[in-house]
């Protein structure tokens, strides 16, 4: 059975919404992680709290921007999460068929408390009760060994954690490169001073001329005879 597209099973849930996103969120992780240096003590654990961090702070900054009046961020300490329209996505790295306790828990709270008013107010109506719901909206994360994202997917999933309609976001990573780019030369290590242009080297003079001096012009001794004069006895 085909999945359902998420702006076909809500429409605020429009495709370039999700990208943006999606893409914020690779973007984010991703330079933290080229911006680390294993050598001086980084290890994935501090990368991915500083990615977290960022990413909730690009979030708040797209939120206030203007630009985007759909979007916005609930906070609670650490944690946050970004709405499309009302619509909470909880956002997660790890893989997207197996979400874990945490992150459901955590997108059953949200939905929860943004939905109790309402069910109050109606609850006398005999809603219909979607099977084996509430299923809650989310977008996994997925990395490779090292931390770096990989791929960005909305899903639906469920208490239990049943998933469903996944949908992988067209993201593109900061390591990949177009093919043809031309290759750029290394830079030199640190330390390493520039090689200077060689200097053209004067042709060396002749035998028995002498070597100008800056700025003069040369001359070479040569013997004149000169002619016997007779004196007067």
């Amino acid at each position: 059975m085909d999945a359902t597209l998420p702006w076909e099973l809500n429409p605020v849930l429009q495709q370039s919404r999700l990208l943006l996103l999606a893409q914020t969120a690779v973007d984010v992780r991703n330079k933290a992680f080229s911006e680390a240096n294993r050598e001086e003590g980084d290890t994935s654990w501090g990368i991915g709290c500083k990615a977290h961090e960022r990413f909730g702070h690009a979030l708040g900054k797209l939120s206030e921007s203007g630009k985007h009046p759909w979007l916005s961020v609930h906070r609670d300490g650490l944690s946050f999460m970004p709405h499309i329209e009302g619509i909470a996505v909880r956002v997660y790295r790890g893989p997207a068929d197996r979400p874990s306790q945490r992150h459901l828990d955590a997108a059953r709270i949200e939905h929860n408390r943004r939905s109790e008013p309402r069910q109050m107010a109606f609850s006398f109506m005999g809603q219909e009760i979607e099977p084996d719901g509430p299923w809650f909206w989310m977008m996994a994360v997925e990395t490779d060994v090292e931390g770096r994202a990989l791929r960005a997917v909305f899903f639906q999933a469920n208490e239990a954690g049943g998933t469903r309609n996944a949908w992988e976001a067209p993201v593109e990573r900061l390591s990949d490169a177009p093919a043809d780019a031309p290759a750029q030369a290394p830079a030199p290590a640190p330390g390493d001073k520039p090689a200077r242009p060689a200097r053209p080297r004067a042709a060396s003079p002749a035998k028995g001329a002498l070597a100008p001096r800056e700025g003069r012009p040369s001359f070479q001794a040569q013997t004149v005879p000169l002619p016997l004069v007779s004196q007067p006895s």
